[in-house]
């Protein structure tokens, strides 16, 4: 319930504030008073975006506050936002000629959006725009489901819904990756067998550059390795012959004297190393390659590992990690399938599930349906519509499959009207005139008000489109309303204005070389002189008129 109304240097509010009262609250004052800027300040209040226009002339920021009672969910929203509340709930706005304006809540500044989200549902305002929400369909489903009591169902099958669309994104995702992963396979197994063809070994191109480095220069080699093996051992007065000539010398010089025997011994070592190297060179000699037809294979050898290399990595051991690297992503590759299986089976379940839940909460619908439109065909009796007709059409897709269901469930939901006896249903938008409709919307929210209660409600022009007879009818309606909860209306007609539990009068002054706006409570001979201003005429017979529907 909205406690208290405060505005500061608001359009032509310089500084004023109010409280309020549960029951039926009129606000009535003369055209230009004021009374639509009530309606634009408590939109501020419920997370409408702010205009420079708001600031009153000469002021550098406009203020609105408003005080609410706060209910247990709103409060458990802050809690969750780590706002601190008790009972009451004090939302401020500022807006500046110069920066960023603030929101205020209970102290904390909140986001424009967070704002949204503490409101919803806390109070609705009821004006020409929302009058002609009724002439949109999408929104007649939501308001049967509200008298109805479907919102868990309308939940369940949203979250349904939801949980499908992800899933579907997930597979399509699978899916992809499959794809991407048959090229992917193809690719990594002409890779395999490249490495596999060739099959490198650790150290082979080094061994094979010098393998091809001997073979280049084995002519060379061999003719300097025989030169060496015949001075060493082969020719007529090689090494070898000459130190076992000077062996033989060596020996008959220690026999002269002893000392020499030692240096006898290491010739002996001397020509038995040097016999060694004449037999290595021999041997050497000997395997020096004489089919140089080796050559061109060597190096095609060598052109193919360094070919790898240069695709799969700089050493054979990068390619062979490499090489096994592929086993471990060829094993992996088909997991997707897997989870195809597993996604589809999922999707499945969850989709019968839809179905299933849809179907109910259309049969649920279709209950709900028959008892609202009888319940506003009783109100519209009530504001003088008796000889209209009023029926709400749920139109449900037939055989439904998964992609009929949407996140509100199957079911298409009109309000079809007819103005008069004989004359057939038809939608709103095509046949309510604008007194019609605001009081279709009065029936709506009283209908609505006896099986679900309400929060604060602001009707704003609801008596656009009536005459005097019609608006007392109207009047006896929001009274009714109220005893649900907090309503407050905006208003021209002393029928109405007559029915509020409490008054409240807006005058416009003129303050020197300012314009003001007046806020009065009134009651008493103070309402009386209000409705006689409102009916206007002989004064005697308004005031007498005044006095009679205030009785």
């Amino acid at each position: 319930m909205l406690l208290e109304l405060g505005l500061e240097n608001f359009v032509l509010f310089e500084s004023v504030s109010f409280g309020l009262s549960n029951g039926l609250t009129v606000l009535t004052g003369e055209t230009g008073a004021g009374k639509s800027l009530i309606v634009q300040a408590l939109k501020l209040i419920l997370g409408a975006r702010a205009d420079l226009q708001q600031i009153r002339t000469g002021a550098k920021q406009a203020l609105v506050q408003a005080v609410f009672e706060a209910p247990a969910e709103i409060q458990g929203r802050l809690e969750d936002m780590g706002i601190s509340c008790e009972d009451e709930l004090v939302i401020r706005r500022t807006i500046p000629r110069t920066g960023k304006g603030r929101i205020y809540v209970n102290g904390a500044i909140v986001s424009l959006q967070d704002l949204r989200q503490i409101v919803s549902g806390l109070a609705s305002l009821a004006g020409q725009h929302e009058y002609q929400e009724l002439l949109h369909p999408q929104r007649h489903g939501p308001w049967l489901d509200r008298f109805s009591g479907l919102g868990h169902e309308v939940d369940r099958v949203n979250s349904l819904y939801q949980e499908i669309k992800g899933l579907k994104v997930n597979l399509q995702s699978a899916v992809d990756a499959r794809e991407d992963a048959v090229e992917e396979e193809d690719r990594l197994r002409q890779e395999a067998e490249e490495i596999d063809r060739i099959a490198p070994r650790p150290g082979e191109e080094e061994g094979l550059e010098q393998k091809l480095k001997v073979l280049k220069a084995a002519e060379a080699l061999r003719t300097l390795g025989e030169s060496c093996y015949r001075i060493l051992y082969a020719d007529k007065g090689s090494i070898q012959e000459r130190l076992a000539i000077c062996r033989q010398d060596l020996e008959r010089m220690a026999e002269l004297d002893s000392t020499l025997g030692k240096t006898a011994k290491e010739l002996d070592s001397v020509i038995y190393q040097a016999e060694e190297v004449a037999w290595t060179l021999r041997d050497y000699i000997h395997g020096l390659p004489t089919d140089l037809s080796q050559l061109e294979q060597i190096e095609e050898r060598i052109y193919s590992l360094r070919q790898l290399k240069r695709r799969f990595g700089s050493t054979t051991e990068d390619i062979l990690s490499y090489r096994n690297d592929i086993n471990i992503k060829l094993s992996t590759l088909h997991e997707s399938d897997d989870l195809i299986e597993d996604l589809n089976k999922r999707l499945g379940e969850k989709e019968k599930r839809l179905i299933s839940g849809a179907l109910e909460l259309s049969k649920k619908r279709r209950q709900g349906a028959k008892r609202l439109s009888e319940a506003i065909k009783a109100e519209l009796s009530d504001l003088k519509l008796a000889k209209t007709d009023f029926l709400i059409d749920v139109e449900t897709v037939a055989s439904p499959i998964a992609a009929d269901v949407g996140p509100r469930g199957l079911d298409r939901v009109q309000f079809l009207f007819s103005p008069n006896i004989g004359f057939p249903l038809r939608p709103l938008a095509s046949i309510a005139s604008g007194g019609e409709l605001s009081r279709v919307m009065l029936a709506l929210r009283a209908a609505l008000a006896k099986q679900t209660g309400i929060e604060t409600i602001v009707f704003d022009e609801i008596d656009a489109g009536i005459g005097g007879e019609v608006a007392e009818k109207v009047g006896f309606k929001l009274k009714a309303l109220s005893s649900f909860g907090q309503v407050l209306t905006i208003t021209h007609f002393p029928q109405i204005a007559a029915c509020g539990d409490h008054h409240i009068a807006l005058e416009k002054v003129a303050e020197g070389d300012k314009t003001a706006i007046v806020i009065r409570k009134v009651a008493g001979n103070q309402r009386l002189e209000e409705l006689t201003r409102m009916l206007g005429g002989d004064r005697e017979t308004a005031m007498a008129y005044a006095g009679k529907l205030l009785e």
